[in-house]
């Protein structure tokens, strides 16, 4: 025997083709395999193949992944400090999970609810109209995260990347995401991970609070005291992970406030696109389109203008997926799109977003970055009251946008329904030219991206936090407010689900070693 794991890397399968009989020829000796790598190539229609880099061992045991090996203290035998994480997001969660891990006292405080009320409340959101600003698509138990594609890409290098998806596996998510190229759990299995990832906490002395809004900070010889709850609660801690994500306004104007250091961001803001999934599927995977071993097409596109120096890309890309309206705040109008794990809808959608260059727009600081993020989705909502909608999602044919005309709105998979308007009344003109040359090029390298039946809907503003808060490089704690941790997507610092969690065990090792 062998006695030893063989790795072998660039296997191309084609479809129909049995992975295990293609191994047994190049290792006769194996008894069972792992995939370590898992990606699909249909670069050539005539020949799709899923590539793969396998482990193959000579006995039918296969060992654990490494984990990584961490070192706890007791509390009682070293003075660890008590730390607050504002926020239950993937960065608030995994900063409580490492923490947990390390044998540190933590508690998490959530201004939304826990998923079961926030589903409702999102429910009369879709239907009604009705905005609940403390639980809705943004804020509750899991964050914006749980009504999303539950994509768990990232382009960031990190050793505690493994860690996330391990971890997400333990507490329920498909084993495939170790090793898939684009991993994904899905809207609803992510609720059911969250749920078993949180129970975890509370059961092993880490509380969940929700309906815990911070209001304020009280800070002290440059450090804060305590946070001061919507009802009145004061709750104090040694140290604070600011967690929040990237839509909560009224922390951001309470930083303003308290002199916190922030600055403005540069983020991209467009609008969502959808098209039928059937037409993807054949664009991508042309006649073997509906083989089986495929999965539903999705996409990747960009654009440059070299002599404006603004780019154009797609954004959240969800196969299989629906457009949903995703508010925070009363009287504006935001969307995003979201996946379940089987991509069962008819539909395929994708941010079209435009990079906003933060020392072009945002001169005047973070404020106004706030301030040009929300009166976008003002005047977005302004569209749907002006043309007799109410919850509508507003729309506009790709076509038609270019065009400069309104006509009556096709098929969509949004919930709460669309309503026709121009939506090149939205945004700068600037911006909508961008917009206009991306989707015409966009059409040129993928035939039919501008057929009649793409719909774009208004607006995806909010691809990342329109501010930065800023913290040391090495310690990982804000720049004046020693003890405070900003976190995540909101704070600047994360792009996704996966970025969120690395960033959130960052600041739990960051306090752990301090």
């Amino acid at each position: 025997m062998r006695g030893a794991v063989a790795i072998f890397q660039n296997i191309q399968v084609e479809l129909g083709v049995s992975l295990e009989q293609l191994l047994l020829e190049l290792d006769p000796e194996m008894k069972s395999y792992r995939v370590l790598k898992k990606s699909l190539d249909a670069r050539r229609k005539s020949r799709i193949v899923h590539v793969y880099t396998v482990e193959t061992f000579p006995t039918a045991e296969i060992p654990p992944f490494d984990r990584e090996n961490l070192k706890s203290y007791s509390s009682s035998e070293h003075n660890a400090p008590t730390t607050v994480i504002i926020g239950a997001g993937p960065a608030g969660l995994f900063a409580a999970l490492r923490l947990v891990a390390r044998g540190m006292p933590c508690q998490i405080l959530e201004r939304g609810k826990a998923l079961g009320p926030r589903m409702r409340d999102i429910s009369a959101h879709w239907r009604k109209g009705i905005i609940n600003p403390d639980s809705n698509v943004c804020f509750g138990e899991g964050g914006a995260g749980c009504f999303s594609d539950g994509k768990l890409i990232t382009r960031i290098k990190s050793p505690h990347k493994n860690y996330v998806m391990q971890e997400l596996v333990r507490f329920g998510a498909p084993e495939e995401i170790l090793y898939m190229a684009n991993p994904h759990v899905g809207s609803n299995k992510i609720r059911g991970i969250i749920n078993n990832l949180i129970a975890y906490l509370q059961s092993n002395g880490c509380p969940v609070r929700f309906n815990s809004r911070v209001e304020d900070f009280i800070l002290e010889n440059n450090k804060i005291k305590s946070v001061v709850l919507a009802d009145g609660t004061t709750v104090s801690g040694d140290r604070f992970v600011l967690a929040t994500g990237h839509s909560a306004h009224d922390v951001f104007e309470k930083l303003f406030e308290k002199g916190i250091d922030t600055e403005a961001k540069s983020m991209a803001m467009g609008f969502r696109i959808e098209h039928e999934q059937k037409w993807l599927n054949l664009a991508q995977f042309g006649s073997q389109w509906e083989h089986p071993d495929l999965p539903v097409a999705n996409y990747k596109v960009t654009h440059h203008n070299n002599e404006s120096n603004t780019g154009v890309y797609s954004f959240c890309m969800c196969p299989g997926g629906y457009v949903l309206p995703s508010s925070a705040q009363s009287g504006q109008m935001v969307v995003n799109g979201m996946s379940n794990y089987n991509h069962g809808s008819p539909f395929a959608n994708s941010g079209i977003v435009v990079s906003i260059d933060k020392d072009k727009w945002f001169k005047e600081g973070p404020q106004a970055a706030l301030k040009f993020q929300s009166e976008i989705e003002r005047r977005t909502q302004d569209l749907v009251i002006n043309a007799g909608g109410t919850r509508e999602v507003p729309v506009q044919k790709a076509r038609d946008f270019i065009g400069n005309r309104v006509t009556p709105a096709g098929k969509s998979s949004c919930p709460s329904g669309v309503i026709a308007v121009n939506l090149r009344e939205i945004y700068p003109e600037e911006i909508n030219k961008a917009l206009i040359e991306a989707l015409q090029s966009f059409d040129r390298k993928m035939p039919g991206f501008m057929s009649s039946d793409a719909l774009l809907h208004g607006v995806e503003s909010r691809t990342s936090s329109p501010v930065r808060v800023l913290r040391d490089p090495e310690k990982l704690c804000s720049t004046n407010v020693s003890n405070l941790y900003p976190s995540g997507e909101g704070a600047g610092y994360a792009g996704g689900i996966t970025s969120a969690a690395v960033d959130g065990i960052r600041m739990a090792e960051a306090i752990f070693l301090t």
